[in-house]
């Protein structure tokens, strides 16, 4: 596998569940405070919820495009709530976050959204 192999849908939704499980306990098991839990377990849920909302053409599923809207979307609010934690002075929930981001921001820019060839 080279290093300009793109990931597929699948990996995507796997990368999406554990990251978005790590969001909702890493601010708790770290003791990050109230304000981080939350926008965590927020953050988390959107995540893990993308990942799951990405079934092979599924009834109820979102489209390529939306899901890579959505992605772009989640990383950059990732980013933003990085720069809110840093900006207020609480520099551990601002790492976490940065680092949610540049993870998310991965995970978009080398998932190939395109259908799964048929058959």
């Amino acid at each position: 596998m080279t290093s300009a192999a793109s990931n597929s849908l699948g990996f995507r939704a796997a990368a999406l569940f554990v990251s978005g499980t790590a969001l909702v306990v890493l601010p708790l098991v770290l003791g990050l405070g109230a304000a981080a839990a939350v926008t965590g377990a927020v953050a988390g849920a959107i995540a893990v919820a993308l990942g799951g909302s990405g079934a092979e053409a599924g009834r109820g599923g979102l489209s390529l495009r939306a899901q890579a809207a959505y992605d772009r979307g989640l990383a950059l609010g990732l980013a933003a709530a990085a720069l809110a934690f840093a900006t207020s002075g609480a520099l551990g929930p601002a790492a976490l976050f940065a680092v949610a981001a540049i993870v998310a921001a991965i995970v978009h820019w080398r998932t190939r959204y395109s259908a799964a060839p048929s058959g």
